[in-house]
């Protein structure tokens, strides 16, 4: 195998994890090449003049770093890179992620992040190739097989899964949705979720009618009548100074009229990203401050979490979103 040919390979494994993986906020920078000189010391052995070609990128996205990194392994996985593996190495200066894989045709991967960093690398390294300055090597093009078409997004067909809000090329609601065309009504599912996992809020539902009816003598909605992905990510931002105590139902409260507890208030964003169900398209994008009053915005359940994002402002979201219900496309 010529050492030329290989290097597109690893290109092209390359391009398609950043068009399968990567949304515009993660910043990928164009790959790095070299040649590492030397097989011998392969499993497989090799000749000393023998060249590992290597290819090497750096996806830079501050705080969402790891979620990429996450989301390229998926799609490695997906893409058939076998022989999984995932440790931390831990020392100095940082501790590092490290996940490895293996392809069918010789690639080995090599994904690295110093946690808290921003950014990650992935590597890949051929096997051992033919250099072009070596006489009666073979030929540079050719010799490989057409890597099979990139793998589409998984389904969730669900509103318990953020995954097609927060990973969008990966994971879509429904790929058998009627696409987001002609005259309304658009109907929509909703997908509420926040990045903070010691916070909590007050669940809040799309209006009336903006969802698919219920089937029949059933307690659930037909994910193909749903043309729209309403994605919710709640964003408590300052401390209100306020209390809100809250109560809870339980059998040995029940009697009294329930459980009291205390929650400190904090003020709160809703970025909202409305998006194709079938496909994960962004249609429209915007924010709901959060308005609630104190009793308005205690959550249904009580997880134990202090802190409480006020509850959002109901009409505000309802105003933004009936256009696009409405919409003739």
């Amino acid at each position: 195998m010529a050492t030329e040919e290989f290097e597109q390979r690893l290109t092209e494994h390359l391009s398609r994890a950043v068009n399968g993986a990567l949304e515009p906020e993660a910043q990928a920078s164009p790959p790095s090449h070299r040649r590492i000189v030397g097989c011998a010391e392969l499993p497989e052995g090799g000749p000393t003049w023998g060249v590992r070609p290597r290819a090497e990128m750096t996806v830079s996205a501050g705080g969402k770093a790891e979620k990429y990194l996450d989301d390229v392994d998926t799609w490695m996985i997906r893409e058939g890179f076998g022989e999984h593996t995932k440790r931390l190495r831990t020392g100095t200066p940082a501790n590092v992620r490290e996940i490895t894989a293996e392809y069918e045709d010789g690639t080995e991967l090599l994904m690295e992040m110093a946690l808290d960093s921003g950014r990650f690398t992935v590597a890949l390294t051929g096997p051992c190739t033919w250099p072009p300055d070596r006489p009666g090597g073979p030929s540079t093009s050719g010799r490989l097989a057409p890597l099979p078409p990139p793998s589409g997004p998984t389904q969730t067909r669900s509103d318990a899964f953020k995954e097609p809000c927060t990973s969008p090329k990966l994971s879509v609601y429904n790929l058998s949705s009627r696409p987001f065309a002609g005259r309304g009504p658009h109907l929509m599912a909703m997908v509420r979720y926040s990045d903070e996992r010691s916070m909590e809020y007050a669940e809040f539902f799309l209006p009336d009618g903006f969802e698919p009816r219920y089937e029949l003598g059933t307690s659930r909605r037909n994910p193909d009548q749903v043309q729209l992905l309403v994605c919710v990510r709640v964003v408590a931002t300052r401390d209100s100074r306020q209390d809100v105590t809250c109560n809870y139902a339980s059998e040995q409260a029940l009697l009294a009229g329930g459980r009291p507890f205390t929650f400190d208030l904090f003020e709160s964003v809703y970025h909202v990203t409305v998006r194709e169900a079938r496909s994960g398209k962004m249609i429209s994008k915007f924010t709901i401050p959060g308005r609630q009053g104190v009793e308005d915005s205690c959550p249904y359940r009580m997880n134990y979490n202090r802190k409480l994002a006020r509850g959002i402002d109901e009409a505000a979201f309802q105003r933004r979103l009936r256009p696009l219900l409405e919409a003739r496309r």
